[in-house]
């Protein structure tokens, strides 16, 4: 497991411990507890893997997420953002949604992706404990369909 400094900037290059914190009012600080048992690092590799296909930067909208505003967004009751294992990405600068959630798509076993849900604004992605990959559309924050 990779060791961090508590002043370090985040978990990989392109990815900081601000943008893992929690959006609701407080910034609430993305747990020790999953840095401590290695997700946070494999979620950024996540990361790092689909920010190296477009060599910009990536925005993210939603990372971790507290129970209580997990629930205040409307996000699904077993969300991945609660157990820390979910990222919300905008498409960098220039490049359609649509490009940007293929390209994510076609990738999903190399960059160790086992959730993805394709919304209005953005492309979710998860490392879920899980073999299979789970595929869904959403208009929100709240899954409207899914693909198993």
């Amino acid at each position: 497991m990779n060791k961090i400094e508590p002043k370090s900037k985040g978990p990989s290059e392109h990815l900081t411990w601000a943008e893992l914190a929690c959006k609701d009012k407080v910034k609430t600080s993305y747990p020790e507890q999953f840095i401590l048992d290695g997700r946070v690092f494999k979620l950024a590799l996540m990361f790092e893997d689909i920010r190296a296909l477009w060599q910009k930067p990536i925005i993210i909208h939603s990372a971790y997420r507290t129970p209580a505003h997990n629930k205040a967004v409307g996000g699904a009751k077993n969300s991945q953002h609660v157990q820390g294992r979910a990222l919300d990405l905008a498409p960098p600068q220039g490049v359609k949604l649509d490009t940007f959630y293929a390209a994510i798509k076609r990738n999903t076993d190399d960059f160790g992706i086992h959730g993805i849900g394709k919304y209005l604004t953005f492309v979710h992605v998860d490392i879920r404990p899980t073999d299979k990959l789970i595929v869904w559309r959403g208009n929100g924050v709240k899954d409207s369909s899914l693909d198993i």
